[in-house]
This record gives C-alpha cells, sequence and structure tokens, in this order.
C-alpha cells in the first residue's frame, strides 16, 4: 500500500516545521508548500525542509495577495494584517496541490488561540468553509482540541498521536524543537509584516498614493527596504540605510524609479520613485547631503538619464522642506 501524503503549509516558523513532523513521525509523506510573501518576514524555509527531508514547493502569492490587502472581506487587525482573508487565500491556493501531488489532505503550523484574530476555534470553522475545505485541513499542534478531521476518521492519522497545544505561550513547541533537533526556523512570535506598525503605515501610504490597477508586488517589497520620505506633491524618496540595502535598491529602479547614488563618499542612495525633474533631484540630493557621514560642497551624486550618466556636486544646504521618515 502506498503512503499517505499530505501537503502542509510551510512557513518557515517552528509550528509548521513541528506540524510537519509530528506526520512525519507516524509515516505520512509530506510534501511543503510555501507561498512566497511580499509581507513576510524573511526566513530560509529551505533549510528547514532540509532539516525534515521533505521535499519543498516554493510558489507567489502574486498579484491577486495584493488586492485582498487593499479590501480584505473580514477587515484588519490592529495593523494592515487581514488575517483571516489571508488564511483562506493560502488555503485556496493550496487546495490544487492536493490533486498535482496526489495527496490526501492539507495541514497547517496552526495553534488555537495564538493569534486573536485568526486563530480562535470559530474563526478557524469559518476558515474552512470559506475555503471550501472544511474536514479536510488538520491542525496536528491542537487536533485534540479541535473537532475531528476527515484524515483522523478515514485512519490515516492516529489521532492519540497529535497534539492538543492552546494559547500563546511556546513553551511546549521550543521544549519539541530541542527534542527534535530542530535548529533552523524563524523566530517564535515573528512571521508577518503586516503586524508591524511602521511597516503598515508604508503600506497604507503606498495604497493612498498608488492607483490599484499600478500597484506591483515590487512596490510592496520596496517597503522592505530604506527610509520612506512622502512629499506633497506625491513623489516618494527611498534612502538607503547601510551599504547592503543601496545595493539592493538598484534593484528597484524602473522606468518610474530613478537612482541617485554618492560617488565615493559614505552616504545612502536615494531611489526616487515619481517623475524626472529638478524639485525631485533636488530632493534626493538634499537628503543624500543630510544623511551623509561627512558632506561637502564638491562631493558628487550621479544617475542614468536617457541611458547618460549624469553627475553633479551636493553644494551648500538647499532651502528645501523635507518631510519626515514614514
Amino acid at each position: 500500500m502506498s503512503a499517505i501524503r499530505a501537503v502542509g503549509l510551510l512557513s518557515g516558523g517552528l509550528d509548521s516545521a513541528l506540524a510537519a513532523r509530528l506526520l512525519l513521525d507516524q509515516g505520512i509523506e509530506v510534501v511543503g508548500l510555501h507561498l512566497q510573501s511580499p509581507t513576510s518576514c524573511r526566513s530560509d524555509v529551505g533549510e528547514v525542509a532540509r532539516d525534515l527531508g521533505i521535499r519543498l514547493v516554493v510558489r507567489p502569492k502574486g498579484e491577486e495577495y495584493l488586492r485582498l490587502l487593499r479590501h480584505p472581506r473580514c477587515g484588519y487587525g490592529r495593523n494592515m494584517n487581514p488575517c483571516v482573508d489571508c488564511r483562506v487565500f493560502m488555503l485556496h491556493l493550496g487546495r490544487p496541490y492536493l490533486e498535482e501531488f496526489d495527496a490526501r489532505f492539507l495541514f497547517t503550523g496552526e495553534v488555537v488561540g495564538q493569534r486573536p484574530m485568526s486563530q480562535t476555534r470559530e474563526r478557524m470553522q469559518l476558515i474552512e468553509r470559506q475555503s471550501g475545505l472544511e474536514g479536510w485541513i488538520l491542525r496536528p499542534l491542537s487536533a485534540l482540541v479541535l473537532p475531528e478531521t476527515e484524515p483522523e476518521r478515514r485512519g490515516w492519522v492516529d489521532r492519540a498521536r497529535l497534539l492538543g497545544i492552546s494559547g500563546r505561550t511556546r513553551t511546549e513547541q521550543l521544549a519539541l524543537a530541542e527534542r527534535y533537533g530542530l535548529r533552523h526556523y524563524t523566530a517564535p512570535g515573528g512571521g508577518c509584516l503586516l503586524t508591524d506598525p511602521l511597516f503598515s503605515r508604508k503600506l497604507r501610504d503606498l495604497f493612498e498614493h498608488a492607483p490599484e490597477e499600478r500597484t506591483s508586488v515590487d512596490d510592496v517589497e520596496l517597503l522592505r527596504l530604506g527610509r520612506h520620505f512622502r512629499f506633497a506633491d506625491g513623489t516618494k524618496i527611498v534612502l538607503g540605510r547601510n551599504e547592503a540595502e543601496n545595493r539592493r535598491l538598484a534593484a528597484f529602479e524602473n522606468t518610474e524609479r530613478w537612482l541617485v547614488v554618492p560617488e565615493a563618499f559614505s552616504a545612502p542612495s536615494a531611489l526616487v520613485c515619481g517623475p524626472r525633474g529638478e524639485p525631485a533631484l533636488g530632493r534626493a540630493i538634499e537628503l543624500i547631503r543630510r544623511y551623509a557621514r561627512e558632506p561637502a560642497p564638491d562631493l558628487r551624486v550621479r544617475w542614468l538619464e536617457q541611458g547618460l550618466l549624469l553627475a553633479r556636486s551636493l553644494g551648500e544646504p538647499a532651502a528645501i522642506e523635507l518631510p519626515t521618515a514614514l
């Protein structure tokens, strides 16, 4: 008889890794599905999958995810986190992989009571109904405090070997991680930038200034980097906070975003999000000057315009009113 196969939503965090480990201990073949998101904290999910010895499939959440962020049916949490809608969305994305990988059911690392918006018993049942997978989502860490699922009823999973964890403490999970020798996982309590007030403020600003049809995943990804300054005419300038961010900002340059960089002196690069012209260039130069380690009038910045590399000196401090960072 072939092994039972299950698809698990693998975030890179501790709980989803433990959920997979519990099923592996029962002889179930696990496929880890990681849904890439511009709003998730970075984790080395590949290392987690290697620790577990499972196949990993990585797929993007895509542009549809941005529409969810703007228009959550069930609303936001304390910040810009549409947790209920996000769980439904991820389960919808995961459902086709059951057929693709000839798997019997989906599982997650959710724990009852851990997140107040989406991980109460009532909300979990609502999420299952809206995803069309009622009874087919197993939550191994909290199974004993939840109704029995189809995989348990059908004998594919031994309910007695699952857990009944609930609440926000991670004591039991950390002990299990030590027992299983799991090392590569995102620190408990992290995971989603949408719960962070600073990131949420940047996202709200983006949605207020960028039309929905012109907002891309790249626009949201950019919110992870640098200091963001929004000007009254709608132009935004992003300053790198260190050398690594300066290098990463270059990847976001396109027809609507252009980069002004310091020439051989210690200062941030400035990514201008908006039309080219003297007003935007003057603001970028002044921001670079103000955040430079040792600014001097003869130091120069450079930028590309119509394929030509142009340069200009910092000059003296300009009488430009600069907004505070978002």
